[in-house]
């Protein structure tokens, strides 16, 4: 089944670039995920329309898969 990933380049803090060569580029939309208060200390985004939040960026690609 595809998933649908929503990451914002502006506070996500995910390299983008690094989630598409990964994921794909049909699966990957970037755009706000409403989300700028969030903790910045965390990377997150919404993967199938659901927030997810990890300590490290490969840890959310991971969950991307």
């Amino acid at each position: 089944m595809a998933k649908l990933i929503k990451v914002c380049p502006k506070c996500s803090k995910i390299n983008v670039n690094k989630l598409i060569d990964r994921i794909g580029k049909e699966n990957v939309h970037i755009g706000c995920v409403g989300a700028c208060r969030k903790d910045r200390l965390y990377y997150f985004g919404k993967i199938n329309g659901v927030y997810v939040m990890t300590q490290t960026e490969e840890e959310f690609i991971k969950a991307c898969e």
